[in-house]
């Protein structure tokens, strides 16, 4: 590193480490916010687990469906008899399902006529997705055994109305199944790096423009793309710094449930972060000079940090609008910055074998882009209407 570098470098360093608040409020928020959130989801699909593997059911005139009842005790399903206001414990939350059997039920199922059946429920309650699914299970069961032996009561095998029986193969592993529930992560490691590199960004750029200090920093004898660098990798360390510990809470927050049936989706450890880091130091390089870039044009700190948020922002769309558009893997996604982060980050948490072009085509594209950014800032000093500037 040349020592004007370096001078530059420290200088930034200690000037962010001197506002300690600042600092704290931006490492402790990274290494709390996103494994919290992480732990909160866990113990929540963890109560969806328990409740599905409880075969319970709550029923509304069980007494006029003895037949059902006795295919549910055969199968060792626990019957509740639901409440009379059970609709009303519905809509409030209190209760997820209930069967409702009609008073006619068994008389026509002793006909041999179509009985009725309700599922009553409340589905904008994501708790209640098991139950419903359970009720549901149980009555497709119950209507199959039924139709089974009322064919057979005729004469009539059953395969004739069932020519094809489907069998479900799922090649997913665990940890396949687990990596849409860890989409957290590869959001938290791209959004990560551009908090911590955002204070230093922005008060070695706009900061410095509206105090005036700008000036006499350039008045030094320092080559401009010497200060720009040395501004540029004080904002990488702290991008990288935030990044690596926020990464580390998930490694962390994974730890606590190693003992636990859900430990099997939730696969995030130290090869994990390692492979993680590689990818988002890289990243953080191009978002750190990115952010430089964009604060040099702010004329204040304010207009800077407005500036800086619509960066963010773009940033977070992208692994939402990969998550729920249905996006298959391609190799050109590999050069698209952003883009090309999320899917080899998805594919690590899948356990997919990573190539060489899975690191060195974003990585490379992140530091062109970095380096293009450096010198476009070391370009915009030197001219007087960024450096006289003032809000």
């Amino acid at each position: 590193m040349r020592p004007a570098l370096a001078v530059v470098y420290l200088k930034e360093m200690r000037d962010a480490l001197r506002d300690r608040r600042t600092a704290m409020m931006i490492f402790v928020a990274s290494i709390v916010t996103g494994p919290l959130t992480l732990v909160l989801m866990a113990q929540f699909i963890s109560g969806l687990e328990e409740k599905a593997s409880i075969l319970k059911v709550r029923i509304a005139g069980q007494e006029h469906a003895p037949a059902l009842v006795n295919f549910l005790q055969r199968n060792d399903v626990e019957i509740e008899a639901a409440p009379a206001d059970y609709e009303k414990k519905i809509r409030e939350g209190r209760l997820d399902a209930v069967i409702v059997v009609p008073e006619d039920f068994d008389e026509r199922f002793i006909a041999g006529d179509a009985a009725k059946v309700e599922i009553v429920y409340d589905d904008s309650r994501a708790e209640s997705a098991g139950a419903i699914r359970q009720a549901e299970r149980l009555l497709r069961g119950f209507n199959r055994e039924s139709g089974t032996l009322r064919l057979v009561a005729r004469g009539v095998s059953p395969d004739l109305v069932e020519p094809v029986k489907v069998q479900h193969v799922n090649t997913a592993t665990p940890r396949q199944k687990g990596a849409f529930m860890l989409f957290l992560i590869p959001m938290f490691a791209i959004l990560s790096p551009l908090l911590g590199g955002m204070t230093i960004a922005i008060d070695s750029t706009a900061g410095e423009r509206e105090r005036g200090s700008l000036e006499p920093l350039l008045a030094n004898p320092v080559p401009p793309g010497q200060l720009v660098a040395g501004k540029w990798l004080a904002a990488w360390t702290f991008a990288s710094a935030v990044a690596t510990l926020t990464l580390t809470g998930f490694v962390v927050a994974a730890m606590l449930y190693a003992q636990k049936k859900i430990a099997a989706t939730l696969t995030f450890g130290w090869p994990e972060l390692a492979q993680f880091v590689a990818i988002t130091l890289p990243f953080a390089a191009m978002t750190s000079a990115l952010q430089l870039l964009i604060c040099t044009y702010g004329r204040s700190y304010r207009e800077a940090q407005t500036y800086v948020s619509y960066l963010a922002t773009v940033a977070s769309f992208v692994p939402v609008i990969v998550l729920f558009s249905g996006m298959k893997d391609a190799l050109w996604q590999l050069a698209v910055p952003v883009l090309g982060q999320q899917m080899v980050l998805s594919r690590v948490l899948r356990g997919d074998v990573l190539s060489r072009a899975d690191y060195l085509v974003p990585a490379s594209v992140a530091l062109v882009v970095a380096g293009v950014c450096i010198v476009a800032v070391a370009r915009l000093l030197r001219q007087e209407r960024i450096v006289f500037g003032r809000a």
